[in-house]
C-alpha cells in the first residue's frame, strides 16, 4: 500500500500521473482544493480508480473535485471512469466532442456488451459514463474546459485538440463500424490513428502544463494540425509534459517540443504492455531523454527482467522475447509552489527514472 503524504498546499500545483502497466490516469490541483481528473486506471491495491483513490488516501473531499475528462474511450484510460463519474456528481464530465455525436453514441452503445473484452471495455465505460450524467460537455479544439481564479490566480484549462478536420475523420470513421442490427457485440475494432483524443493546455498565470493524451499524427491531422496552429502555438509554453502516447514516435513531433514547451521541461509518461506491443520501445526512450534530461515513467522503465544474466540468456536462447508481464503500479507527482521556478518530483511504488 502506498503511503502519498498530504494533499498540496492551497498554493500549490500539483500534477500526478498514474500507471499500472497498462492503464493511465492523472490528477491535478488548480490550487485552492480544486481538482482536475483526465481518464482512470485501477489501483490494484485498492481495486478503484487510482485518481479516486489517491485523493481518498491524501485527505481530499468528493466534492473538490471540479471536472473529469475522458480524453478517449481506449481501454487503457477509462477503466473505472463510469465510478469516478458517480463518486463525483458535481463534478463537469467532458468527453471529447468526436463523442457527442449521434454515430459515436451508437457505436458506444453497439460495442459496450455484458461480455466483451479487449477494446469493447472501454467503450463499455464511457458509454456507462456518458448514459449516467445529466450533462456532458463536448471538448474538440480551443474549448474552455475550466476558467476560474484559483489563489487569487487565473486558471485556465483549454483542449488543442481534436481539431476539426480531425473530427470530420473520426466521425466518418466510426461511421463505418456501426452494426447493420441493434445488438451490443463483443469486440469493438480498434481504430487507428488516435486522433480523437483530447490534449489538454492548462495555463497557470506563471507558468503551463501540457497532458498529451494518447494523440497520434496521421497526415496533416494530429499533432501535425495542432502544432501547425497559431493559436495553438500561442499558448504559454509548458514547463511540465505528459508524454503522448506512451512515448511512441507515432504520439511525437520535434514541433511539440519546440513550440508548446520551454526547453528541458520535466516529462512524465506511462507504459503500455498488451498482447506483445510494449511501449515505450528503447528507441522512444532515446528520443524521449534526448529532448529533456527530466523524464519520467510511472512503472516499468525496463521491460527486462531482473534476473542472473546466464539464466536471462538461457530464456532468451528459447524464447523469441523475454520480457516482464507486469510492470508494477507506480506514480510520478510533480508539485510546485506558485511563483517557484522549478517542480519537486517525487516518485511512489514502481515509478523511476526514465
Amino acid at each position: 500500500m502506498i503511503d502519498y503524504g498530504s494533499p498540496p498546499a492551497a498554493d500549490e500545483i500539483e500534477v500526478t500521473l498514474f500507471g499500472p502497466g497498462y492503464g493511465e490516469a492523472i490528477a491535478v490541483h488548480l490550487g485552492d482544493g480544486a481538482w482536475l481528473l483526465i481518464d482512470s486506471c485501477i489501483d490494484p491495491d485498492a481495486g478503484a480508480p487510482a485518481s479516486g483513490a489517491y485523493l481518498k488516501k491524501i485527505g481530499v473531499g468528493p466534492d473538490q473535485v471540479r471536472t473529469i475528462v475522458a480524453s478517449h474511450w481506449h481501454d487503457d484510460h477509462v477503466r473505472g471512469i463510469s465510478q469516478l463519474a458517480t463518486t463525483h456528481p458535481e463534478a463537469d464530465f467532458v468527453v471529447s466532442a468526436v463523442f457527442n455525436d449521434k454515430e459515436a453514441l451508437a457505436f458506444l452503445s453497439a460495442y459496450n456488451g455484458e461480455s466483451s473484452s479487449g477494446l469493447a471495455r472501454g467503450a463499455k465505460e464511457l458509454f456507462s459514463a456518458v448514459e449516467a450524467r445529466a450533462s456532458v460537455f463536448p471538448a474538440l479544439h480551443k474549448s474552455l474546459v475550466i476558467d476560474d481564479t484559483f489563489n487569487k490566480r487565473p486558471v485556465r484549462v483549454t483542449a488543442l485538440s481534436p481539431v476539426p478536420a480531425a473530427f470530420a475523420q473520426c466521425i466518418a470513421h466510426l461511421a463505418q463500424y456501426l452494426p447493420k442490427r441493434r445488438e451490443a457485440i463483443n469486440h469493438a475494432p480498434e481504430l487507428h490513428p488516435n486522433l480523437e483524443a483530447i490534449v489538454l493546455h492548462i495555463d497557470l498565470g506563471d507558468d503551463a502544463v501540457l497532458l498529451g493524451s494518447d494523440l497520434e499524427n496521421h497526415g496533416n491531422l494530429g499533432w501535425t494540425a495542432v502544432v501547425a496552429d497559431h493559436w495553438s502555438g500561442s499558448r504559454k509554453p509548458a514547463s511540465a509534459y505528459k508524454v503522448a502516447h506512451h512515448g511512441s514516435y507515432t504520439g511525437d513531433s520535434p514541433q511539440i517540443w519546440a513550440t508548446l514547451l520551454q526547453p528541458d521541461p520535466i516529462a512524465c509518461l506511462t507504459p503500455y504492455t498488451l498482447a506483445g506491443r510494449r511501449l515505450p520501445t528503447n528507441a522512444d526512450k532515446q528520443r524521449v531523454k534526448g529532448n529533456t534530461s527530466h523524464a519520467y515513467i510511472a512503472s516499468g522503465a525496463s521491460r527486462s527482467p531482473q534476473m542472473d544474466s546466464r539464466q536471462l540468456k538461457r530464456l532468451r536462447d528459447m524464447a523469441k522475447n523475454v520480457a516482464l508481464v507486469d510492470a508494477g503500479f507506480g506514480a510520478v507527482r510533480l508539485r510546485k509552489q506558485i511563483g517557484a521556478q522549478s517542480w519537486g518530483v517525487e516518485l511512489f511504488g514502481a515509478a523511476q527514472q526514465l
